[in-house]
């Protein structure tokens, strides 16, 4: 009877227990992109990616695309102190892979376009 309930005890103890399953997309060069809200874009500067990174496109990524060389995005606006995005800026993000995790400014839509055609950039979102 003891080995039951100590048996018991030891199932109840790892049920409790939550496993955090990585489903973050590799994007190339240390980049990833967050499924998990807050849909995001991050650099890591590790070797391997170990679930941290430096944001470089901020909640919420509403759409994407990658080739070897850039990252393309496309984000909402959100209030970091009330997560609120209701009349909220659409911005977009055009990400050099080769800068190494530097920072990007977001653009309006008239200029991501011009700067798709400029850097020769066969992708649209």
């Amino acid at each position: 009877m003891k080995e039951i309930i100590q048996l018991f005890i030891v199932l109840v103890c790892f049920s409790c227990h939550y496993t955090r399953i990585d489903d973050s997309i590799n994007l190339g060069n240390k980049y990833r992109y967050i499924q998990d809200a807050p849909n995001t874009i991050i650099y890591h500067k590790s070797k391997e990616y170990q679930g941290v990174g430096i944001e470089i496109v901020p909640p919420i990524v509403l759409s994407y695309k990658f080739n070897n060389r850039y990252i393309i995005a496309k984000s909402l606006n959100v209030d970091e102190k009330t997560g609120n995005n209701d009349g909220k800026s659409i911005f977009y993000w055009i990400i050099d892979k080769e800068t190494n995790g530097d920072l990007v400014k977001p653009l309006d839509s008239l200029y991501f376009n011009n700067q798709l055609r400029l850097l020769n950039i066969d992708m649209t979102l």
